[in-house]
C-alpha cells in the first residue's frame, strides 16, 4: 500500500524562473505536449489546465484551474535573475495544504477552503504540498526587475528596492479581488474580445495589490500569526459575503461566531482586509449588485430587492457612493 502511494505522488522541482520555460518543463515532467503555452493535465495528475501568457514585456502570468487526482509536491529553486511574484490562489476541498518559503512554513492548513494573496520573489526557494482531491484556481503574476524600475521608481514609498528586500508578504484576498479572480475562469466565448477581457482582469488585480501597498505599506494586511485566528477571520468573511441579501449581522453575533471579543474581531478584521466589517459587507453588496446588472437579466429595482433593499432610493445612493454613478446609468457607463 505504501509503495502504491509513492507511485501516485507527483514530485516536481522547477529550476526555471521564466514562466514560459516552466510550462514546457512541467509538461515534459507530466509527459504531455503543451499547446500555445497551455497544458491540459493528464488524468494521472489532475483534471484541468495551466496556461502562461505575456501581457507586456516584463509582465507575464500563469493561470491554473484543476482538481488533483494525486498528491503533489511542487518545489522551486532560487533563481539568478530577480522577479517579483504575486500569487492569488483559491483552494477548495483541501484536505492538506503546506507552503514553505526559504524553509520557513508560511501555510500549514487543514481547512477545506483557503484563499491567499502571497508576494515573494525568485531569489527565494519554495515548497508547496497538496493532497489528492484539492481543487485549485490560481493566478501567478510575475514582474521583471526592469518592469518594476520603469513603472515604480518614481512612486514614492513603492520603490522597487522595497519589493526586492521583502522575502514574503501574505494577505487576505478581498471580495472585489475574488470576483475578478473568478471572472478569469468563467466561459468568455460570448465576449467579443476575450483576450482583452482576460488581460484586463489580471491588470486590475495587479493594480489593486499595488495600490494597497502604496496606501498601507508592506507591513499592513498581513495574516494573523495564529492559524486559529486565520480560520476564524475567514469564517467571518464568508458570513459577510453570504449576507449580501440580508441585514448586516450584529458585531456581537459575529464575535461569538469568530470566538473572540468584539473589539479584537474589529481590530483583526480591519488589519486583515484594510476596512471595517460593515464597510466590507456593504462593498460586497454593491459589487454583487453590479455583477447582477452585468448579466442584463434584471432591472435596477429587481437587483435592489435581490440584495435586500426595500427602498430603491437607498440602494441607488449606496451604489453611487461605491461607483460614482447611479445603477440606472449602468448601461451608459458600461
Amino acid at each position: 500500500m505504501e509503495t502504491d502511494k509513492k507511485k501516485k505522488l507527483v514530485n516536481y522541482t522547477s529550476t526555471h524562473s521564466d514562466l514560459v520555460e516552466w510550462v514546457h518543463d512541467f509538461s515534459t515532467h507530466l509527459k504531455v505536449d503543451p499547446y500555445k503555452n497551455e497544458i491540459i493535465y493528464p488524468e494521472n495528475f489532475g483534471t484541468g489546465f495551466a496556461k502562461v501568457g505575456c501581457i507586456e514585456s516584463g509582465l507575464t502570468y500563469r493561470v491554473v484551474d484543476y482538481r488533483l487526482n494525486t498528491d503533489f509536491i511542487f518545489s522551486r529553486e532560487p533563481a539568478d535573475q530577480f522577479y517579483l511574484i504575486l500569487y492569488f490562489y483559491l483552494f477548495t476541498e483541501c484536505p492538506k495544504l503546506t507552503l514553505s518559503i526559504n524553509n520557513d512554513t508560511i501555510i500549514d492548513c487543514k481547512e477545506e477552503n483557503y484563499s491567499t494573496l502571497l508576494m515573494t520573489n525568485s531569489f527565494t526557494s519554495q515548497k508547496l504540498q497538496l493532497s489528492k482531491g484539492t481543487c485549485v484556481k490560481g493566478l501567478t503574476i510575475q514582474l521583471e526587475e526592469k518592469w518594476l524600475k520603469d513603472k515604480m521608481v518614481h512612486s514614492g514609498n513603492a520603490n522597487y528596492i522595497l519589493f526586492k528586500q521583502k522575502k514574503v508578504f501574505q494577505a487576505f484576498i478581498d471580495s472585489k479581488s475574488k470576483k475578478l479572480l473568478n471572472e478569469l475562469f468563467r466561459d468568455n466565448t460570448h465576449i467579443a474580445f476575450p483576450e482583452l477581457y482576460f488581460n484586463n482582469r489580471i491588470l486590475r488585480l495587479l493594480e489593486g495589490f499595488l495600490e494597497n501597498i502604496l496606501a498601507n505599506g508592506i507591513a499592513r494586511n498581513t495574516f494573523p500569526a495564529s492559524a486559529k485566528d486565520v480560520h476564524n477571520i475567514l469564517k467571518i468573511e464568508s458570513i459577510l459575503l453570504e449576507a449580501y441579501n440580508s441585514e448586516f449581522p450584529s458585531i456581537e453575533k459575529l464575535a461569538r461566531l469568530g470566538l473572540m471579543s468584539a473589539t479584537r474581531l474589529k481590530q483583526s478584521f480591519k488589519k486583515a482586509f484594510g476596512m471595517g466589517l460593515y464597510e466590507y459587507y456593504q462593498r460586497n453588496r454593491m459589487h454583487k449588485a453590479k455583477e447582477l446588472l452585468c448579466t442584463g437579466k434584471y432591472s435596477v429595482s429587481q437587483v435592489g430587492i435581490i440584495i435586500g433593499y426595500r427602498n430603491l432610493s437607498n440602494f441607488s445612493k449606496a451604489f453611487k457612493k461605491e461607483f460614482n454613478y447611479l445603477p440606472k446609468d449602468f448601461n451608459q457607463i458600461g
